[in-house]
Parts: structure tokens; C-alpha cells; sequence
């Protein structure tokens, strides 16, 4: 910077008239009246001194009379004027003109000799009367950075007579020394003997910046701890309160089922004794017949009034879940949306949400993508608007207090097809939308036709009407769900696709409780076919579809909406 400095230079004083003894080509006379300005940085003096009579100017620009090329130094920075009454200094730049470590105003009437700081940088100007012969040179300004105290080393007061104690042998000074070594000076942790009184004033402001960083950073670091020390906290507390919502939910969850059990069987019961009861009335006409049917009516009326209870409590379970939920870190988005409505699914199911494996999401996601591949769905819903047969189904679930997702059963058991015709098997053959068995029809009031052994449509086959089909198969979804089962919906679907009497042996295995007998439970315990888990998946993928069939790329209205 010094060469560059050099360079620059613009300025060639001259003697004034009667100076005489100089030189004619002497270009660095000094007058006696004018003024010295030295160019520091670092404390490192930079070229030779420069001599103004009247005024310069110094900044970042090249047409300056000091041209200063540093970003922190504005274009045109500082304007020095010789006025009647003195030197005045101009403050031209955004990032100011400091004396003493204060910024001055926009002008300042200048006591020689001053040390100006250019913005909070390590470059100063000296400003000095050059010195007459015989004359006693002016102490050099000390150094204060803004905003810096004063510090405790001795200084020389500006203005002062007095100069800097000279040590015996100290022939080094600042202006000779290279940036590294004046670093290394300032830096060490002792003084050298031989430093100078400035020396040891910058030495001591910069222990003492190091010191108040140093109580700074400690502040910050203890500040941070703090914050850290709390976020963890909050974490584990939010992690326990999480934890604690769970297991209630849960507890809740199952004190649920277990009244939907206990409730499902009774009105199972209670249906059973009506039939009964009705054909001996017909039979009879006793009246004492009559009198237990009203019984049975009133019966009636306190489980259905029960069953309003039970649904009260579902919805109360649903928003403390959701609250549960609401102390999860949740980022918003499709995966988020479309995991909800699995889940949501699986909770109508009367499956716990809360225990779902963590794969049975994926799994769910995975047979959405076969349907979506697949025309035999769209097919299939269209089929079912086109025949209006959701509502037929809708009645008969609702009639039994079934989960409504059980309506897409028949989709995966004939596609709708209320003429579907089963394969041979060593049971029979299976036939109509809910592919009933003739022997398990029957058991559920559908009358086989006379051709029921042969792979033939019998319009007297009654399960080929879809309407008395729909009413037994919900029937023989009633009685699964309430006994074996332990309404555990997707249980339901297992035991209806692998066999009412062979999933019977293995549920019975289990314990006897809606807790240990579940869906969940039951795939750990067992390997179950192929068949009978995409059975399940199917049916699971298709409601979870019908939630929000435009979501997942489907045209059809909701048929539960």
C-alpha cells in the first residue's frame, strides 16, 4: 500500500517566497506555516510524510490528495481547510472521522497535533505543524479506537510539551517494523522490554478488548447453554406428557371395544330370541308370547340407547387422540395427509391407531398403488353407483352396528358382481356379491336353489339377490365381529375370506380380550396366506381411496359421503 501511496502522490510543495537554502530540485521542503500529514496503518507509518499549505483531501477515490484504497473508506472520506481562525476538518463519508476514539460532527476545528481514525479501521492520518529549526518536535497523538476507554498505560496528553521516555538502546520504532512483527509485539503475552509508552498503550487496549469479548463470549455461551439446557427439558417433558396421552388413549381406546363386544353380543342375543319369539307368536298367538316381545322391545330400546352412549364415547376418543397427536412434531404434506387417512381407517375398523406397526402405513400405501394401476376398481365403484347398491349395503351395516368400511368387502369378494360364480372347492361353490358359501347362506337365511352344487346362475339361488345377500352377509359380519373376532374389523375380513370354522381354531388360540385379540396381534402370531393378506390390504386400500378419491386420482363420489 505504501509503494501505491507513492504512486499517488500528487502533492510537490514548494518552499514559500525568502525560504531560501533550498535546493531548486527539492521536491519535499516543508514551509514553515503549513501542514504534515503522516499515513498510518496498524500504527506502521506508510510513505513519506505529505505537506499541504492550505487544504487536501483524502479517500478511496484516486483523484484524492491521499488516495486510501480501502473498502471501510469512503469515496471522498475527509476535506482538511485552513481557515482565518485554524485548521477545520469535514466529515464527507458514511462511516465517520474518530479523535480520541469519538466521532466528530460533521466539522471540527482541529487542535494539532490530531490523530484522525478513518471509520473503525487500523488507518490514521496524523496531522502535525511541521517543526522549525530549533524548535522541539510535537509529541506524537495517541491512538484511541471508537468507543474504546482510555487506557491505563501512560499516555502523552496532545498539545503537551513532553515527550515518550526513551529506553537506552531502543533504536526500532513503529514505523520500521514489518505487520508481522508489530503483531507480534501487540499479541505477546509479555511486553517487550524494549516497547515504547504507545506500544504499551495499544498493548493494554487490546488485553483489555480481549478481556470484555472474552466475558462476552462467556455470557453468550452460558446464554446458549441455558437455552439448551431448557429445549432438552421441554423435549423430555413434551416426550413423557406425549407418552403419558398415549397409554390413556389407548386404555380408552380398548375400554371401547370391550363395551362394543359386550353391547355386539347382546344385540345379537337379542336378535336371535326376536326370531325365535316371532316365529312361536305366528305359530301360537299366546299372549304370553306377546308380552315377552314387548319385553324384548324395551330391551331393545335400552341397548340402542347404550349404543348411543358407546358412539359419544368414540367421538370423545377421537378429539383426545387428536389432542395426543397435536404434542407430535408434524410437517404438513401428502405423506402426512394420506398417513392420517389410513389410520383413520384403521380406527373405524376398530383397530388402535396408536399401536398400528410401523410398516402397516407402507403396506397400505402399497395397495393403493395396485388399485391405481388397475381399471378392475373404477370398474367395480361404477358398477356399484350404476346398480345403487351402496345404499343397500350402507342400511344393512348401519342396522348392525358394523363399521361402514365393511361396504367394500363385496368389492374384493365379486367386484359387485351380483352374479359372480366361484371356483369348485371341497366346501362348495361360493356364490353372488358376497360369495356365499350354501351351507353358510343358508345359516344366515339365504335359500340355495336347486342347481347350487353346479357353476350355474339359479335365479333361485337367493344369493344371488343382492339385496337378501346384502342382509345375511352383514348378519355373518355381526356374528364375527361380536364372538372371535372381538371387533377387530380387519380380524373380520380375515375370518370371513380364510373360513368362519378354520380361523375360528387359531382366534380361539389367542387370549381372550380385545387388547391381545387383534389384527395386529393375530399377522405376528401367525403366517397367514397370501390370499387372506391381500384380502385385507385390498379392502383397507379401497376405503382409505374412498376418503378422498380425487387425492389418490379418482373421479367418483365418495359413496359413504
Amino acid at each position: 500500500m505504501a509503494s501505491n501511496m507513492q504512486e499517488k502522490d500528487k502533492t510537490v510543495i514548494v518552499p514559500p517566497s525568502g525560504a531560501g537554502g533550498a535546493a531548486a530540485d527539492d521536491k519535499t521542503r516543508f514551509a514553515q506555516d503549513g501542514l504534515r500529514v503522516t499515513l498510518l496503518n496498524d500504527g506502521a507509518q506508510l510513505g513519506e510524510p505529505h505537506f499541504f499549505p492550505d487544504s487536501f483531501r483524502a479517500g478511496r477515490a484516486a483523484d484524492n490528495d491521499i488516495a486510501i484504497p480501502l473498502t471501510i473508506v469512503s469515496r471522498l472520506h475527509l476535506e482538511v481547510k485552513r481557515q482565518a481562525d485554524g485548521w477545520w476538518l469535514y466529515d464527507r463519508s458514511a462511516n465517520g472521522v474518530y479523535i480520541n476514539g469519538q466521532r466528530v460532527g460533521q466539522q471540527l476545528r482541529l487542535e494539532l497535533p490530531a490523530l484522525l481514525q478513518l471509520g473503525d479501521s487500523a488507518c490514521f492520518l496524523r496531522l502535525e505543524a511541521p517543526a522549525t529549526p530549533g524548535s522541539v518536535p510535537p509529541p506524537k497523538p495517541t491512538v484511541q479506537p471508537p468507543g474504546r476507554a482510555t487506557a491505563t498505560a501512560p499516555t502523552t496528553k496532545l498539545g503537551s510539551a513532553r515527550t515518550a521516555p526513551s529506553r537506552k538502546g531502543n533504536t526500532t520504532s513503529a514505523e520500521k517494523l514489518s505487520r508481522e512483527q508489530l503483531r507480534e509485539r501487540l499479541l505477546a503475552e509479555s511486553a517487550a522490554q524494549d516497547a515504547g509508552e504507545y506500544t504499551l498503550m495499544v498493548r493494554a487496549l487490546i488485553h483489555e478488548d480481549r478481556s470484555k469479548r472474552r466475558r462476552s463470549y462467556r455470557k453468550i455461551i452460558w446464554g446458549t447453554a441455558a437455552l439448551l439446557v431448557l429445549a432438552i427439558g421441554l423435549l423430555i417433558y413434551q416426550h413423557q406428557m406425549l407418552s403419558n396421552a398415549h397409554q390413556l388413549a389407548i386404555a380408552m381406546f380398548y375400554d371401547i371395544k370391550t363395551l362394543d363386544v359386550n353391547l355386539s353380543q347382546a344385540e345379537v342375543r337379542l336378535e336371535d330370541h326376536m326370531a325365535i319369539l316371532e316365529t312361536a307368536i305366528q305359530e301360537t298367538r299366546g299372549e304370553k308370547l306377546i308380552a315377552e316381545r314387548a319385553k324384548l322391545e324395551e330391551e331393545r330400546l335400552r341397548l340402542a340407547k347404550e349404543r348411543e352412549k358407546l358412539n359419544n364415547m368414540r367421538v370423545k376418543y377421537q378429539q383426545y387422540v387428536q389432542e395426543a397427536n397435536s404434542l407430535k412434531l408434524r410437517f404438513p404434506g401428502k405423506k402426512s395427509y394420506e398417513e392420517q387417512l389410513i389410520l383413520k381407517v384403521a380406527r373405524h375398523f376398530g383397530e388402535s391407531e396408536l399401536e398400528a406397526p410401523p410398516e402397516f402405513v407402507k403396506e397400505v400405501r402399497r395397495y393403493i398403488g395396485y388399485w391405481q394401476n388397475s381399471p378392475r376398481f373404477i370398474n367395480a365403484m361404477q358398477r356399484m353407483e350404476t346398480n345403487g347398491y351402496a345404499p343397500v349395503i350402507l342400511g344393512a351395516l348401519q342396522k348392525e352396528n358394523l363399521p361402514v368400511g365393511f361396504m367394500y368387502l363385496p368389492l374384493q369378494e365379486s367386484n359387485y358382481n351380483s352374479q359372480a360364480i366361484g371356483p369348485q372347492t371341497r366346501y362348495g361353490i361360493a356364490k353372488g356379491a358376497w360369495q356365499f358359501l350354501a351351507s353358510t347362506g343358508q345359516e344366515y337365511g339365504l335359500k340355495p336353489g336347486p342347481r347350487a352344487g353346479s357353476r350355474e346362475y339359479d335365479p333361485l339361488d337367493q344369493r344371488f339377490d343382492f339385496n337378501k345377500a346384502t342382509v345375511a352377509g352383514a348378519k355373518y359380519l355381526k356374528h364375527i365381529y361380536s364372538t372371535e373376532a372381538q371387533a377387530s374389523g380387519l380380524l373380520v375380513m380375515a375370518g370371513y375370506n380364510y373360513g368362519h370354522n378354520r380361523v375360528k381354531g387359531l382366534i380361539k388360540k389367542m387370549p381372550d380380550n380385545p387388547r391381545e385379540r387383534n389384527f395386529w396381534k393375530f399377522i405376528q402370531r401367525y403366517k397367514i396366506p397370501q390370499e387372506t393378506y391381500d384380502y385385507v390390504f385390498y379392502i383397507v386400500a379401497a376405503a382409505v381411496i374412498s376418503e378422498d378419491p380425487k387425492h389418490f386420482g379418482f373421479k367418483f363420489k365418495p359413496p359413504i359421503e
